[in-house]
Protein backbone atom coordinates (compact mmCIF):
# COMPACT_ATOMS: atom_id res chain seq x y z
CA UNK A 1 0.00 0.00 0.00
CA UNK A 2 1.08 3.40 -0.82
CA UNK A 3 -0.04 6.82 -0.03
CA UNK A 4 -0.58 9.60 -2.77
CA UNK A 5 -1.24 13.16 -2.56
CA UNK A 6 -4.49 14.22 -3.96
CA UNK A 7 -3.28 17.55 -4.78
CA UNK A 8 0.20 19.04 -3.43
CA UNK A 9 -0.82 22.73 -3.97
CA UNK A 10 -3.56 21.99 -2.02
CA UNK A 11 -2.08 20.33 0.98
CA UNK A 12 0.97 23.06 0.80
CA UNK A 13 -2.18 25.66 1.25
CA UNK A 14 -3.62 23.70 3.98
CA UNK A 15 -0.40 23.57 5.51
CA UNK A 16 0.10 27.09 5.48
CA UNK A 17 -3.23 28.33 6.20
CA UNK A 18 -2.97 26.14 9.37
CA UNK A 19 0.30 26.92 10.39
CA UNK A 20 -0.63 30.90 10.44
CA UNK A 21 -4.11 30.17 12.16
CA UNK A 22 -2.47 28.35 15.00
CA UNK A 23 0.30 31.16 15.57
CA UNK A 24 -2.25 33.83 15.74
CA UNK A 25 -5.04 32.40 17.19
CA UNK A 26 -3.47 29.86 20.12
CA UNK A 27 0.08 31.76 20.16
CA UNK A 28 0.03 35.54 19.59
CA UNK A 29 -3.28 35.94 20.93
CA UNK A 30 -2.76 34.30 24.33
CA UNK A 31 1.03 36.10 24.50
CA UNK A 32 0.67 39.57 23.70
CA UNK A 33 -1.45 39.16 27.32
CA UNK A 34 1.74 38.34 28.79
CA UNK A 35 4.12 41.18 27.49
CA UNK A 36 5.60 43.23 30.37
CA UNK A 37 3.84 46.87 29.71
CA UNK A 38 1.30 45.82 27.46
CA UNK A 39 -1.76 47.84 28.25
CA UNK A 40 -5.09 45.76 27.73
CA UNK A 41 -6.05 48.45 25.39
CA UNK A 42 -3.38 47.96 23.29
CA UNK A 43 -3.91 44.01 23.27
CA UNK A 44 -7.09 44.56 22.64
CA UNK A 45 -6.76 46.46 19.66
CA UNK A 46 -4.12 44.57 18.22
CA UNK A 47 -6.33 41.57 18.80
CA UNK A 48 -9.33 42.92 16.71
CA UNK A 49 -6.65 44.16 14.29
CA UNK A 50 -5.08 40.77 13.88
CA UNK A 51 -8.19 38.23 14.31
CA UNK A 52 -9.80 40.88 11.32
CA UNK A 53 -6.53 40.19 9.16
CA UNK A 54 -6.71 36.39 9.93
CA UNK A 55 -10.23 35.81 8.83
CA UNK A 56 -8.82 37.52 5.28
CA UNK A 57 -6.18 35.71 4.65
CA UNK A 58 -7.84 32.24 5.56
CA UNK A 59 -10.58 33.65 3.35
CA UNK A 60 -8.35 33.47 0.67
CA UNK A 61 -6.98 30.39 1.68
CA UNK A 62 -10.01 28.68 1.20
CA UNK A 63 -11.25 30.16 -1.42
CA UNK A 64 -7.70 29.38 -3.76
CA UNK A 65 -8.06 25.80 -2.14
CA UNK A 66 -11.63 25.25 -3.35
CA UNK A 67 -10.81 26.36 -6.57
CA UNK A 68 -7.76 23.71 -7.00
CA UNK A 69 -9.77 21.07 -5.54
CA UNK A 70 -12.62 21.74 -8.16
CA UNK A 71 -9.88 21.63 -10.96
CA UNK A 72 -9.17 18.35 -9.51
CA UNK A 73 -12.15 16.99 -8.37
CA UNK A 74 -11.66 13.35 -9.65
CA UNK A 75 -9.24 13.10 -6.88
CA UNK A 76 -11.62 14.46 -4.32
CA UNK A 77 -14.44 12.90 -2.32
CA UNK A 78 -17.28 13.91 -0.70
CA UNK A 79 -16.27 14.38 2.72
CA UNK A 80 -14.16 16.38 1.12
CA UNK A 81 -16.07 19.00 0.28
CA UNK A 82 -17.74 18.80 3.55
CA UNK A 83 -14.89 19.17 5.00
CA UNK A 84 -14.41 22.23 3.26
CA UNK A 85 -18.19 23.54 3.70
CA UNK A 86 -18.12 23.37 7.43
CA UNK A 87 -14.25 25.33 7.31
CA UNK A 88 -15.82 28.30 5.29
CA UNK A 89 -19.34 28.15 7.68
CA UNK A 90 -17.21 28.14 10.63
CA UNK A 91 -15.75 31.43 9.22
CA UNK A 92 -18.54 32.90 7.77
CA UNK A 93 -19.71 32.58 10.93
CA UNK A 94 -16.51 34.35 12.67
CA UNK A 95 -16.41 36.70 9.76
CA UNK A 96 -20.35 38.07 9.53
CA UNK A 97 -21.62 37.44 13.35
CA UNK A 98 -19.04 37.03 15.94
CA UNK A 99 -16.26 39.42 15.31
CA UNK A 100 -18.06 42.50 14.36
CA UNK A 101 -20.07 42.08 18.28
CA UNK A 102 -16.85 41.13 19.77
CA UNK A 103 -15.40 44.27 17.92
CA UNK A 104 -17.68 46.56 18.86
CA UNK A 105 -17.24 45.59 22.44
CA UNK A 106 -13.50 46.10 22.01
CA UNK A 107 -14.57 50.04 20.96
CA UNK A 108 -17.14 50.11 23.73
CA UNK A 109 -14.13 48.65 26.34
CA UNK A 110 -11.43 51.02 24.98
CA UNK A 111 -13.80 54.12 24.84
CA UNK A 112 -14.15 53.67 28.98
CA UNK A 113 -17.59 51.76 29.04
CA UNK A 114 -18.41 48.78 31.49
CA UNK A 115 -19.58 45.78 29.88
CA UNK A 116 -20.77 43.01 31.18
CA UNK A 117 -19.64 38.92 30.32
CA UNK A 118 -21.06 37.47 27.34
CA UNK A 119 -20.51 33.84 25.91
CA UNK A 120 -19.52 34.91 22.29
CA UNK A 121 -16.26 35.31 23.28
CA UNK A 122 -16.59 31.03 24.44
CA UNK A 123 -18.18 30.47 21.21
CA UNK A 124 -15.33 32.19 19.29
CA UNK A 125 -12.26 30.21 21.16
CA UNK A 126 -14.82 26.69 20.28
CA UNK A 127 -15.15 27.96 16.62
CA UNK A 128 -11.39 28.24 16.65
CA UNK A 129 -10.35 25.23 18.30
CA UNK A 130 -13.34 23.71 15.79
CA UNK A 131 -11.24 25.17 12.99
CA UNK A 132 -8.09 23.93 14.33
CA UNK A 133 -9.13 20.00 14.72
CA UNK A 134 -10.99 20.02 11.11
CA UNK A 135 -7.95 21.68 9.63
CA UNK A 136 -5.84 18.64 10.74
CA UNK A 137 -8.73 16.22 9.27
CA UNK A 138 -8.63 17.80 6.04
CA UNK A 139 -4.34 17.74 6.13
CA UNK A 140 -4.77 13.82 6.61
CA UNK A 141 -7.53 13.40 4.45
CA UNK A 142 -4.96 15.29 1.53
CA UNK A 143 -3.36 11.44 1.11
CA UNK A 144 -5.03 8.63 -0.37
CA UNK A 145 -4.19 5.09 -0.50
CA UNK A 146 -3.61 2.69 -3.47
CA UNK A 147 -4.32 -0.49 -2.78
CA UNK A 148 -3.51 -1.88 -6.13
CA UNK A 149 -0.37 -3.71 -6.61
Amino acid sequence: MKLYLKNPLVLMLLCLMTGMFLTISFLETPLKFQVQGITLPTALGLGKLMFGLSSKIQWGFLIVILILMFISWKNYTKTDFIILAVLLSILALEQFWMLPILDSRVDLLLSGKALSPTPLHDYFIYAETAKALILTIAIILQFKRNTVQ
